[in-house]
């Protein structure tokens, strides 16, 4: 396999050889964390061993947060109580584990009302922006003393400074974390069949780009003899991926230029500009400023959008490329780079590298057991089994070590909703006995080994963003700035004054056609002004300059870059690797 950089030593663990492993001598593991075989958490009928805690070292109680997506089966229970909850509280080496449940669609507000009622959970395991828990002081500092007490989490931060790099804010250890392969989350999916039809070719400038879309609105390309295509979707997640092409994160606004950490104000006009050519030529649908996400995958799915800047094709939502199959089964789809600017070369957003997963509450009555929690999700064995669930239940490898689905319907029904018991996870299982291909889990293998052609189809079209998201060089502008600083709450306020009055001066300048990029730039840096906007610059550039060393930068996402390759069996299925 080739890697872009080496360095990368993935080890994965089968649950297939659980059993074996604990059958014999106490392993590292086993000594750490008090890991040993037990029953699954499945129902009586299911068969396969786990990992448990010795019943005697249970010790002391510990909260966690976990997310309710709406998505448990009423025949599981509720997500504070089912089987996956059971499990935990059987085999977690605690006498009790209470799981704090919140709803994934309020979770920020939610959480603060926790908080301010003093009832936060001792592990917040959550995707949310930790840095305002971190600046009001409701996250506990993560001391080199609090830290020996998780020596399966301290054995992956050493082994991924990057990581470390990303949990450590204002100098200080806050957050906890986990390092996945990076892969594609919002990327740019393409009608090819369109693009066949007017002859015309994969945009590969931002010129192109504008000509394609016109091409896709103004020329009929579903041959229907109506006027009721659009170029492309401009709702907030596409815009926010236009602002990457020019180089920053938003709706962060910040880069490195001249090696300063600036409010990029000449991106952000030229942004706007650009993204104002296809409101003003009507290539967009005229209501996108109120669309939802939803209402924008209706219409791609309605064969009315011809290109879509979307999440929607992450491996959660892999479901949706399904459905445009169902309603569209002759339609082709591509994607493609984000166009290079003068800025640079740059990509959508991307999934994986380390990501700050969560933290402990600073008002835990016991700090300890929020540690000792953390150490034993993080255990190679314990986490595996709460990814995969028991040998042979729900998953199982081949033999390339590609965890597979043993059957959809019963997932759907009693694993599917468990994600989010295992946020906090060693997602790499460092420190596993046995070793796997690190690509042997890309979902691209796992799709293109489907027996399904749709799904294999899909396989490809993700194994070509697997590539755009690891290509050599190209920045995903949003990620290295996960280690901005905490600010303090007087410019916290600063500058959540000022970016709302800046968001809304970019907005009307997008909907409005006589309202110049220029003008609303000019106008922004006032209201940016008038909020206190400067001094909030000023302390990221200050705390830029002290401590750029041991930020995260792009450097420390190109060395956990891989070059995508597949697997023998899903080479076998691939239609562009024959």
């Amino acid at each position: 396999m080739k890697k872009k950089i080496k360095g990368i030593a993935v080890a994965l663990t089968s649950v297939m050889l659980v059993s074996a492993a604990l059958a014999g001598c106490s392993s590292n593991n086993e000594k750490e964390s008090g890991v040993k075989a037990t029953n699954s958490p499945s129902n009586a009928t299911n068969s396969g061993t786990s990992p448990t805690a010795d019943p005697n070292a249970k010790v002391g109680k510990v909260s966690v947060m976990v997310y309710d997506r709406g998505t448990i089966p009423s025949s599981e229970g509720t997500m504070d109580n089912n089987r996956w909850t059971k499990w935990i509280q059987e085999n977690a080496p605690f006498e009790e584990v209470k799981f704090i449940v919140v709803p994934r669609s309020e979770a920020p507000e939610k959480m603060n009302m926790l908080f301010a009622a003093g009832e936060g959970p001792d592990v917040v395991a959550n995707y949310e922006d930790m840095l305002p828990f971190i600046s009001k002081g409701q996250a506990l500092e993560i001391t080199d003393e609090l830290l020996d007490k998780m020596p399966n989490y301290k054995t992956i931060l050493d082994q991924y400074p990057a990581l470390r790099k990303l949990t450590t804010v204002n100098g200080k250890l806050y957050t906890v974390g986990t390092v996945t392969n990076i892969a594609a989350n919002h990327a740019v999916v393409i009608r090819a069949d369109w693009l066949e039809k007017l002859n015309l070719e994969i945009p590969k400038t931002p010129e192109e780009l504008f000509a394609v879309a016109k091409a896709f609105a103004e020329e009929d390309p579903d041959g229907n003899g109506k006027d009721d295509t659009y170029g492309l979707n401009l709702n907030t997640d596409a815009q926010r991926m236009l602002s990457h092409m020019f180089g920053y994160g938003n709706p962060e606004k910040y880069a490195v230029e001249d090696g300063k950490l600036t409010y990029v104000w000449d991106r952000m006009q030229d942004w706007l500009a650009y993204s104002k050519q296809f409101v003003d030529a009507k290539l967009v649908d005229p209501d996108f400023a109120l669309s939802d996400a939803n209402k924008v995958m209706a219409d791609f799915l309605n064969g009315k959008t011809g290109i879509y800047f979307t999440g929607r094709f992450s491996t959660v939502n892999s479901s949706v490329f399904a459905d445009f199959k169902k309603a569209h089964p002759d339609a082709k789809l591509d994607t493609f780079d984000l166009p290079a600017t003068k800025y640079g070369s740059f990509t959508g957003y991307i999934n994986g590298g380390p990501s700050a997963v969560g933290f402990i509450n600073a008002n835990t009555k016991d700090p300890d057991a929020a540690a000792r929690f953390i150490n034993w999700l993080n255990d190679p064995v314990v986490s595996d089994y709460l990814q995969n669930g028991p040998d042979g239940v729900y998953k199982k490898r081949d033999a390339e070590g590609t965890v597979v689905a043993v059957d959809l319907e019963k997932n759907k029904m009693e694993y599917d909703y468990a994600s989010d018991y295992s946020i906090v996870r060693n997602a790499q299982l460092t420190g596993s006995a046995q070793t796997y291909d690190p690509l042997a889990n890309e979902w691209y293998n796992q799709y293109l080994k489907s027996s399904d052609p749709i799904t294999q189809e899909f396989g490809d079209l993700f194994f070509k963003m697997s590539q755009i998201a690891n290509r050599p060089n190209a920045v995903e502008p949003r990620k290295w700035q996960q280690s901005m600083p905490a600010l303090p709450s007087e410019y916290f306020l600063k500058k959540s004054n000022g970016n709302k009055a800046v968001d809304g001066i970019l907005l009307k300048s997008l909907v409005t056609t006589s309202y110049t990029a220029e003008q609303a730039i000019a106008d922004a840096k006032k209201a940016w002004k008038e909020a206190g906007g400067e001094d909030v610059d000023a302390f990221y550039n200050d705390y830029y300059q002290q401590n750029k060393d041991s930020m995260l930068s792009p450097a420390d996402f190109e060395g956990l870059k891989i070059e995508p390759e597949l697997l023998p069996s899903a080479k076998a299925n691939s239609k562009i690797q024959q």
